[in-house]
């Protein structure tokens, strides 16, 4: 679906310009809106584009989970997230350590950083190398909430059924101040990964009331984000608040741009240059803010600002073109079928362990003998018959009853 990578792109484009000119950030040494007065305030609603990714991630990641073992589901995944996220955490974490422009290394430490290839430090409260890691995160949560329900079998009711209850369910928890629940079901993405799933549904099955009613919740629930969540957290993070009637016709065409990718003739566009943007999408959203910030603190002072962000622009790209062609195409094929093959027997391996019945005693440290299977057991007694030790050395031999 080569639109689908298209709108990937965009989104990745839309962060960028975001961290670059929409927030406030130690590269240019001054407020962006002072750098870039009339741009920044077009820009600084690409902080919302990582919503965008939430919900092409509930489409393609339901897409590639349906009717597919949870092994093989989750090797694809791991395949797919790992060798760029760890040349990123690499290459993030060398360039702060040359130029500490970011304190990442006062702030975590090597052991900070080398539990942020784990991807999962956030559990362990460590922060992380680079902001934009945090939807990884959140990501790997909706993905393990998949797999529980393909543990089950994917169906129409089920995908509905989820829909429905866990944005009401990670908004009750938020309501509530249950901190685990919140942080499991993350309830300010929750509703933008509904989008995408409730879409996946309608592409498959076509569109029905109950999808219909669904997807107008979900969308409801995620204007109610905007609201409460993203406005606060645009004024504290970018530096400038955002209002809230342009963040509802983001929104809306957000969902109009999925809805027209997935489902409409646009959805079958053949423009291979499309794919190639897509599949530069996730590196470069992994490398271009703190590295980016650094190339702009080296060149602002010698360069005009315009200057500074296309050359800052071309250089992140270059670097992920790199990371995809020369890291992703070659190991995440090979990571994926090692993860597959070896969870594949794991989850077989129970099983058949457990029908194989009793296995043979083990022999007794240092002795050669090889140990005797155990012997059948002895025939039914028969009316009339008792068995006693034959003085001869037969094993049961049979005397009258008197």
């Amino acid at each position: 679906m080569r639109a689908l990578d298209g709108l990937r792109f965009a989104a990745a484009a839309a962060v960028v310009a975001f961290h670059y000119t929409g927030r406030d950030n130690p590269g240019w040494g001054e407020s962006v809106r002072e750098v870039f007065p009339t741009l920044s305030r077009l820009t600084v609603y690409g902080g919302f584009a990582p919503y965008l990714f939430f919900m092409i991630s509930g489409f393609v990641v339901l897409m590639s989970a349906w009717g597919r073992p949870v092994h093989s589901f989750v090797a694809s995944r791991v395949g797919r997230l790992f060798p760029a996220y760890w040349v990123a955490v690499l290459l993030v974490a060398g360039v702060l350590w040359v130029v500490p422009l970011v304190p990442v290394w006062e702030d975590l430490g090597l052991h900070g950083v080398v539990l942020n290839l784990t991807m999962l430090h956030q559990a362990f409260g460590v922060g992380h190398v680079d902001g934009v890691f945090w939807t990884l995160w959140v990501e790997l949560k909706f993905y393990a909430l998949l797999a529980l329900v393909g543990l089950a079998g994917f169906t129409r009711e089920r995908v509905l059924l989820l829909c429905l209850a866990w944005p009401l369910l990670g908004a009750l928890a938020a309501q509530t101040g249950t901190g685990l629940l919140v942080t499991l079901l993350e309830p300010n993405a929750a509703p933008f990964f509904c989008v995408g799933l409730l879409l996946h549904l309608v592409r498959r099955e076509g569109w029905g009331t109950a999808a219909g009613l669904l997807l107008g919740f979900n969308v409801l629930l995620a204007l109610w984000v905007c609201w409460s969540y993203y406005i606060p957290w645009s004024v504290a993070i970018a530096g400038a608040g955002v209002s809230f009637r342009a963040l509802a016709v983001l929104l809306a065409a957000c969902v109009g741009a999925l809805v027209v990718a997935t489902t409409a003739r646009v959805a079958d566009l053949d423009w291979r240059w499309l794919t190639t943007l897509g599949a530069l999408t996730y590196p470069l959203y992994l490398v271009h803010e703190f590295p980016g910030w650094v190339l702009i603190h080296l060149l602002a002072p010698v360069l005009p600002a315009y200057a500074v962000l296309a050359a800052v622009t071309a250089t992140v790209l270059a670097v992920a073109y790199a990371v995809h062609r020369f890291v992703e195409r070659p190991l995440g094929g090979r990571l994926r079928r090692a993860v597959e093959r070896d969870l594949g027997r794991v989850l077989d391996g129970a099983p058949r362990a457990a029908a194989a019945g009793p296995a043979v005693p083990p022999r007794p440290r240092g002795s050669t003998a090889v140990p005797r299977p155990p012997l059948p057991p002895l025939p039914a007694r028969r009316p009339g018959v008792a068995r006693t030790p034959d003085p001869r050395g037969a094993r049961d031999a049979r005397l009258p009853v008197p």
